[in-house]
């Protein structure tokens, strides 16, 4: 099946909002009924097989496997009764405040605070999305659909409040946009034959891929690969017909002698039958009237086909962001990791980013204007780069074990809170701690005074008083 280019009809200008500027930087679209386009996105659901399979469903599996979180921006410091919540990292907290799609957000601008609500319908609808999907399936569709069409819509379904309650993914096969002279979109409308359902635009929360040719559809990796996805079909089209004929056709069949018409179609059925079909591979047949069997290698078209499929992969795989050493099996490890973060660096976190800008947007607001999801970055943590910095942090005082654990996502332990840190460590220039009785045994009076002075400069004030108290009684208790 070939694939169309993607071509949207367009027809006179409507106005936007009224505003002649902006009306003025449009070309003008179809009015009324949805906007047609002379893509076959249902040809573009079709080609999900082959390598465009591979690589559009690896995207839409990462893009599911990543977890998504919901987060209240509070105003002020007062505990949230509504819905349960719980504290967040200060580094979660400055990577939400400095994210390009998420500081932008009032309700992230305005926040005192930031907390990651763990209890909240809107959990549960991802959740449970409807009766037949749950929330892996919900993004991993959503995905796909964007992978392959460049666009995905999901139906709001809502109870008799206006609160969302279930999700619906509508194909975008024959699903398209109404738009509107003044508020730009209408609605949307579904095909099914010669019937046509009708959406609000307040219930549909539309996935797009850019495009620089619509502002209305997405463009999918896919459209721009349509030449390489027809070539590597017919290929495969090609060596179908060479396994119909024996695998490979090797050679020909030649005589000198005037066969009849009888004699000639005896032969071809004789030769049909022994040579057709991979069943077949490796018989001979019985010849006769001087019919010579002449082999013959591979032509250069033949080979050509080896390198063209190879080069066909690479272009499917880089259209998604895929490079061929994520799917080399002689890669080492190193190698495999690099593919591996630039993969989730290069073409997942920004389809994540899209995702979540899209749901703040049309979905979360319907809940509360606080509320904003976030997904979590899935680019790979250097682990061992981790657990240096976890060792740098404990060795010189700058964290406890509980800041750490918190980091790490694991509860904390009673004994933990204090940082532990070398007691010969003192700050620079300051006369070291000596035993009492020695040589330079300090004032009874304020000897005490200034070595807890001194205990609470250590590690740039991270030693509390009590700490500080604790090692003294330590050295009298050495004493």
């Amino acid at each position: 099946m070939r694939i169309p280019i993607l071509n949207l009809e367009v027809t006179k200008a409507p106005r936007v909002g009224g505003n002649k500027v902006v009306r003025n930087l449009f070309p003008g679209w179809l009015l009324g009924e949805g906007l047609n386009t002379d893509s076959d996105f249902n040809a573009y659901l079709n080609a999900y097989q082959g390598w465009v399979y591979t690589a559009a469903s690896k995207n839409a599996t990462a893009v599911a496997s990543t977890p998504i979180k919901l987060f209240v921006g509070k105003p002020n410091r007062d505990r949230i009764k509504s819905h349960a919540t719980r504290i967040i990292t200060k580094e979660r907290e400055a990577k939400i405040r400095e994210s390009p799609s998420l500081s932008c957000l009032p309700q992230v601008r305005k926040a005192v605070e930031i907390e990651e609500v763990i209890d909240h319908p809107m959990l549960d609808l991802f959740m449970n999305v409807n009766a037949f999907m749950n929330q892996f399936s919900l993004f991993e569709l959503t995905d796909l659909y964007q992978e392959l069409c460049g666009n995905a819509y999901w139906y709001v379904l809502k109870d008799r409040l206006g609160t969302p309650r279930e999700l619906w993914v509508i194909p975008p096969g024959n699903f398209r946009v109404i738009p509107d002279r003044v508020e730009f979109i209408k609605g949307y409308v579904m095909s099914m034959g010669m019937d046509k359902e009708y959406f609000k635009e307040e219930d549909i929360v539309h996935f797009k891929m850019p495009s620089p040719t619509s502002v209305y559809y997405g463009q999918s990796p896919l459209s721009a690969i349509t030449s390489s996805y027809n070539i590597s079909q017919n290929i495969n089209k090609y060596e179908n017909f060479v396994f119909q004929n024996m695998g490979r056709l090797e050679g020909a069949f030649e005589t000198d002698n005037e066969l009849s018409q009888y004699e000639f179609e005896r032969l071809k059925a004789e030769i049909d039958q022994t040579f057709r079909g991979i069943a077949n591979t490796g018989k001979s047949p019985l010849l006769e009237k001087g019919v010579k069997y002449k082999p013959y290698g591979a032509t250069p078209r033949d080979l050509s086909f080896l390198g063209g499929r190879s080069k066909v992969k690479e272009e499917i795989l880089n259209a998604y962001g895929q490079s061929l050493g994520l799917w080399d099996k002689d890669s080492t490890r190193a190698n495999a990791t690099v593919a591996n973060e630039n993969f989730m660096r290069d073409a997942i976190r920004p389809r994540l980013i899209r995702g979540e800008e899209k749901i703040n947007e049309k979905l979360t607001p319907q809940f509360d204007e606080k509320l904003f999801v976030a997904f979590e970055d899935p680019v790979p943590e250097d682990k061992e780069f981790r657990l240096k910095e976890k060792e740098a942090n404990l060795k010189t005082g700058y964290s406890s074990i509980n800041m750490e654990r918190m980091e790490d996502n694991k509860d904390s332990v009673e004994w933990g809170d204090k940082p532990i840190l070398n007691s010969n460590m003192i700050p620079l220039g300051s006369r070291p701690l000596e035993p009492a009785g020695g040589d330079n045994d300090y004032d009874d009076t304020d000897g005490e005074q200034e070595q807890i002075s001194r205990f609470l400069k250590i590690g740039l004030d991270l030693f509390s008083e009590d700490l500080a108290k604790m090692t003294m009684e330590r050295i009298k208790g050495r004493n």
